[in-house]
């Protein structure tokens, strides 16, 4: 990933050198001002328009409210390693000098920790096109817990996947099939961003990592499960110590991707 240096900084010698940003806080921190919504945030730069060789932009948070120390990220697509990197300030602003015979994508992300576990979180973008460093770019981030990810690339919520016995203690000519799995998921803490979660009962579909749920907002769950009404015994992956309920934390899949992985039987 490349870097970029805020305005009046410095220019950036694009040779993939790195720019060490501002100190990161571990949890966003919203401005006092009254809450705007995405769209007005998005207007409101609109308006101030465009200006050659400058991205600049705003990130707000679920509530529309600033958020403070998102790490945005200016993506040199010419020269390899020469990304940089700038955090949004208290109203949730951010500005970097881009005027350099390249082209840039701009992603966005935040750190948030809940329950002693650390999440690293992507933000959507209201505009995904790249642009010219020279001619400039507005480039506003959103805080979303649950949607599809631009270009196909997942879901800002987590995943909560399953592997199956499939024998049936009653029915030994039996075959279980996961898309008859519900799971019912209890909030037992907040969701990251400090709102309230709600119980979420799914029917379980397959995805390309498995089946279960996607796109599940993230927290602490409580978590049972049912097969075709039945109640079904419930382990954390390879852990075999099953019970009718168990409480989970989502972990690391892979960068941004945070999952649960269940163990299910009759």
């Amino acid at each position: 990933m490349r870097r970029m240096a805020p305005t009046g900084a410095l220019l950036v010698c694009l040779t993939g050198c790195v720019i060490t940003p501002m100190p990161m806080t571990t949890e966003p921190q919203r401005g006092d001002e009254t809450p705007v919504s995405a769209e007005a945030a998005d207007s409101a730069e609109s308006s101030a328009g465009v200006e050659p060789g400058v991205l600049k932009g705003r990130v707000v948070g679920t509530d529309g409210r600033p958020l403070r120390g998102a790490k945005i990220i200016a993506d040199n697509q010419f020269l390899y390693n020469s990304n940089l990197i700038v955090p949004t300030d208290a109203d949730g602003r951010y500005r970097v000098e881009t005027d350099v015979a390249a082209t840039f994508r701009v992603t966005a992300t935040m750190e948030v920790e809940r329950d002693g576990v650390k999440y690293l979180l992507d933000l959507h973008p209201e505009n995904d096109a790249s642009f010219a460093g020279p001619t400039g770019a507005i480039r506003d981030f959103t805080w979303k817990l649950t949607g599809e990810k631009p270009d196909g690339l997942g879901h800002y919520g987590g995943l909560v996947l399953f592997h199956l016995d499939s024998t049936d203690p009653q029915d030994p000519e039996a075959y279980l099939e996961d898309e008859h799995v519900e799971l019912m998921l209890t909030p037992e803490s907040p969701l990251l961003d400090g709102s309230p979660g709600k119980v979420i009962t799914r029917r379980a579909i397959r995805t390309p990592d498995g089946p279960g749920l996607v796109d599940v907002p993230i927290a602490r769950y409580r978590i049972s499960a049912a097969y075709a009404g039945r109640p079904l015994q419930v382990a954390l992956r390879d852990q075999e110590e099953y019970a009718p309920e168990l409480v989970a934390d989502f972990s690391e899949y892979l960068s941004t991707v945070y999952w649960i992985r269940l163990d299910l039987k009759l």
